[in-house]
């Protein structure tokens, strides 16, 4: 991988956009193609009445739970919250994204949706905002998330391109392009808006920089200024590998490995940060938006070094280039 050393973060060594190798042996096939059918039939009642249950959001969740275990094999989900013990479940649930909450992450794969819906007030009240130098694009449903997710992560789903949310800088005396009001629009009263902050998928060992020409700290001005609540939550995957998609992914090659899996390791650490509690009577608790900048976000998003903060050069241009280096190596390869 000499030839792809460039694209390493030379500060920490770290490559972000390198997947980690998986090599299933003639046994892990075998078996895998075993187990699926009988793991599809057994659910199949389960997916059946799952739309119902999205009017039943607390059901809704526990289904969610139960497939994510059973399918792919997450055995635990540890959230945790900044200043809150992890014993005091009325304060934790207080803190918790609820409805008219934006909340900045980042992102490791196809999963990610359905955790960030499991720990939501209303599942069903969720969308997805994608980073980038025009502003935000929204996405509503879950299976553009996860087809942008297989596709490499890097161009604008469709539905996105057409719910741009455009910064706006307010303390400015004037502005072109009002995205205040397509923030209201386009993520109600009742959204709640995971922002995808980084503008595309990582291996999980660091944080990228924000796409060039998106200014976080502007955009958390306009939320708050919008009565939304406005938090960080920081995800780290373990093992690092069989649920990510990096790079672009077959789905059904993805399918089989996870699907097969009877392993029961696959673990979320996920620790949110509150900036500004839309629901708290006490507002010395909230930080001054003024405050909130791109190092202070990026700081709480490697969560005390857990991810390491990657340099400057490293964002989701960096990756862009590095898919193309990867599928020219390929080219030359087969000619």
């Amino acid at each position: 991988m000499e030839k792809f050393s460039s694209f390493s973060d030379k500060t920490t060594g770290i490559s972000p956009f390198l997947p980690t190798p998986l090599h299933p042996t003639l046994k892990t096939y075998i078996f895998h193609t075993i187990l699926i059918p009988i793991k599809l039939f057994t659910m199949i009642p389960v997916l059946l009445i799952s739309p119902l249950l999205t009017l039943f959001p607390n059901t809704y969740k526990i289904i969610i739970d139960v497939i994510l275990a059973y399918f792919f094999n997450l055995s635990e989900t540890e959230f945790a919250i900044d200043g809150v013990r992890r014993l005091d479940e009325k304060i934790k649930i207080s803190k918790s994204p609820r409805n008219g909450d934006i909340i900045i992450v980042n992102s490791t794969g196809p999963l990610d949706i359905f955790v960030w819906k499991m720990l939501s007030e209303n599942p069903k009240n969720v969308k997805i905002g994608i980073a980038n130098g025009d502003g935000i694009g929204i996405i509503n449903n879950w299976i553009s998330f996860v087809n942008w997710c297989f596709t490499g992560s890097l161009n604008l789903p469709n539905e996105a391109k057409k719910n741009i949310v455009h910064i706006t800088d307010i303390d400015a005396t004037s502005s072109n392009v009002d995205g205040v009001s397509d923030l209201k629009k386009f993520v109600g009263e009742n959204g709640i808006l995971y922002v995808i902050v980084e503008g595309t998928i990582t291996n999980n060992k660091g944080i990228l920089s924000f796409p060039r020409g998106f200014d976080v700290g502007a955009f958390a001005k306009m939320a708050i200024s919008c009565n939304y609540g406005f938090k960080i939550m920081s995800l780290k995957v373990l093992p690092t590998g069989i649920s990510n998609t990096v790079i672009p992914t077959n789905f059904w090659y993805w399918i089989f490995l996870n699907f097969g899996s009877m392993s029961m390791n696959l673990k979320y650490r996920i620790k949110m940060t509150v900036l500004f509690d839309k629901y708290t009577k006490n507002g010395s608790e909230n930080v001054d938006p003024s405050m909130i900048t791109d190092t202070l976000i990026r700081t709480i998003l490697a969560n005390n070094s857990r991810l390491k903060l990657l340099s400057s050069e490293m964002d989701v241009k960096k990756k862009r280039e590095y898919i193309q280096a990867v599928l020219d190596s390929r080219e030359k390869k087969y000619v």
